[in-house]
Order: C-alpha cells, then sequence, then structure tokens
C-alpha cells in the first residue's frame, strides 16, 4: 500500500514537472517577437532590399536614373510577389520596430560586403593605385566591414570608426578614404555626412568632410606633408534627418556605403624631396583641408550626442560614438 501511494507520488512529480517544462517553453515561443503575416517577413524584406540596391545600380548605369529607378524597383516587387502597397506598409511596421529593422539592416551590410568583394574591389585598387600589398608603399588598412546601411532613424543613422597608426605608417604617408554611395529614397532630401580625421605626431588635427547627396564615387585624402608622423585616424559615415516638417519619417531611406577602402600610401623619394604646392594649411596646433566636395567649416562639423560637452571640432577629434555594434 506505502508502495503504490510513493509510486503515486513520484508519477505526480514527473507530470507536474513535465508540465511546467511545457509550459515554460510554450511562454519563451510566444514571447518571441514576430512580424505580423500581413508584413513582409525579415528574411524576404531583407531580399527585396538587396534587390532594390542592385536596381538603383542598374539604374544608374543605363541612365535616365529617376525613369529606369522606378522601372527596376517595380520588377523587384513584381519578382517577389509583393504590391508597392505591401512594401510600403511593411516599411512603415519596421520603421515602428527598430529592434528587427536593425537585424536586416545588418544581414544586408554583410551580403553587401560579400558583394563588394566579389565585384573586384581588389581590382579597383590596383588599377588606381597600383599594387596594394599590406607592407607595399600603398596599402588598403581598412579593418571594418566594406559596406554599411544607414537610415535617418537614430542609433542607425552613424557608424564611426577608428584606427591607431602602428610602424607601418611613415612620416609624409598620405591617407585616403575611398567609398561608393548609394541612396534608396522613396521621398525626402538626401543629406550624408562623411568625415575624415588625422591626428599627427605634434597632436595636431586635419579634418576633411563632404555632404553626400547622389550616388557615386568618392574620396576623401589628408596628407601628412609637414612630415610629423601620423598618430590616429578616425572618422564617420551620418545620414542626416530631414527637417522639413512635411517629410514622411515612415518612408524607405537608405544611404549604402560600400567598397569602402582606407588607404595608406607612402611618400616618394622624389616626392620627399618636394614642397608640395597642395600643403595642408596649419594654424597653431590644428589643420585642415577641403577636397573641394562642398566642405563644411570646421565650427560646423558635426558632434553628435553622447560626446564630451567641451569638445570644440577644431580641437578634439570630431567623431560620434560607434553606432552599428
Amino acid at each position: 500500500m506505502k508502495s503504490s501511494s510513493l509510486q503515486g507520488c513520484k508519477f505526480l512529480k514527473m507530470t507536474i514537472s513535465s508540465l511546467v517544462v511545457i509550459m515554460g517553453l510554450f511562454l519563451v515561443v510566444s514571447c518571441k517577437p514576430s512580424v505580423p503575416s500581413q508584413f513582409i517577413q525579415p528574411d524576404k524584406m531583407g531580399d527585396v532590399l538587396y534587390d532594390y540596391h542592385l536596381a538603383s545600380s542598374m539604374a544608374q548605369i543605363s541612365g535616365n536614373d529617376s525613369v529606369n529607378t522606378i522601372k527596376y524597383r517595380a520588377a523587384v516587387l513584381k519578382k517577389y510577389g509583393y504590391t508597392p502597397a505591401e512594401f510600403d506598409s511593411s516599411m512603415v511596421y519596421y520603421m515602428r520596430h527598430t529592434d528587427q529593422l536593425k537585424q536586416i539592416y545588418e544581414d544586408l551590410t554583410k551580403r553587401l560586403g560579400k558583394e563588394a568583394v566579389a565585384l573586384g574591389a581588389s581590382a579597383d585598387a590596383v588599377n588606381r593605385f597600383g599594387s596594394v600589398t599590406a607592407n607595399g608603399d600603398t596599402a588598403n588598412v581598412w579593418n571594418e566591414e566594406s559596406a554599411m546601411v544607414l537610415t535617418p532613424q537614430k542609433p542607425f543613422n552613424l557608424n564611426s570608426f577608428s584606427m591607431v597608426a602602428d610602424s607601418t605608417f611613415h612620416k609624409g604617408d598620405g591617407i585616403i578614404l575611398d567609398f561608393d554611395t548609394q541612396f534608396i529614397f522613396q521621398d525626402g532630401m538626401r543629406d550624408g555626412v562623411v568625415v575624415l580625421a588625422v591626428k599627427f605626431g605634434n597632436d595636431s588635427i586635419a579634418t576633411q568632410n563632404m555632404h553626400i547627396s547622389s550616388a557615386s564615387h568618392f574620396n576623401l585624402t589628408i596628407r601628412d606633408d609637414k612630415k610629423l608622423g601620423i598618430k590616429e585616424i578616425r572618422g564617420f559615415f551620418m545620414l542626416n534627418k530631414s527637417q522639413d516638417p512635411g517629410d514622411n519619417a515612415t518612408t524607405l531611406k537608405l544611404m549604402i556605403i560600400s567598397n569602402i577602402k582606407l588607404y595608406r600610401m607612402h611618400q616618394s623619394k622624389a616626392a620627399a624631396n618636394k614642397v608640395n604646392g597642395d600643403s595642408i594649411k596649419t594654424s597653431g596646433n590644428d589643420s585642415a583641408k577641403s577636397n573641394g566636395q562642398r566642405p563644411m567649416p570646421p565650427s560646423s562639423v558635426p558632434v553628435p550626442p553622447n560626446s564630451d560637452p567641451n569638445m570644440q571640432p577644431k580641437r578634439q577629434m570630431p567623431i560620434p560614438p560607434k553606432a552599428l555594434n
């Protein structure tokens, strides 16, 4: 009698334990965020945005950009079986659920980075800058993702980078930040900002910056003409939010930065004996140079939030915190 009662208690305990486990699993599954079925699911949305990027590239190459862009993007939606209304409503949903949007952008960035490598970024480097090797006169020292996707919504609106110079850097080196840009905007004004800053051996700082509003190839260059030596390289890419009160905050707005390269170029022996007429202008411990791509005056270099409130653009490196970890 006692034996049967004991077995019954054990069975009851096992049953209760199993129910607790099952209920726990059910709660975990039920609490996992999911996208409602009426919206485009994250994996498919990533595919659509990737093809949107390819469509924009094709439109740019074929000429008559605006007309062809509309046609190519319509073809993308037709390929996946979505209507413009379904796509627009899905974008509204994702713009309001930034945690899910972040994962889509991260996956898209990885795909674009692989695309940049597959399409021969190294070949472009050889054509434009000669032989590029790790220890050669010209080297691509960029050590982060070769592509990124930015949207006006924080914290996805900026991406910063920094690098401490090592023994491969020489006095007189030149630094070139080289990249391609593309915009996927349904409406609103495009305003991307790129900043490159170099700190020299005497702690003076040279900066270059530009506003970007079109798809093209860009580069920023800073040279150590005074042969001070380079201590640090920093910079950021940022997509500004439109100040137009009539701008729709829930429509698709993406700035894609791809084929990112940061070249370190040693000065040739012949050039080392010459005074470069295009040298960086220096004032006290500050230095700045523009490449003619709509530079911002030093006082207007953007200093993002969470920075030192006492930081002045001409005295410290105008670099925002890392936004996309």
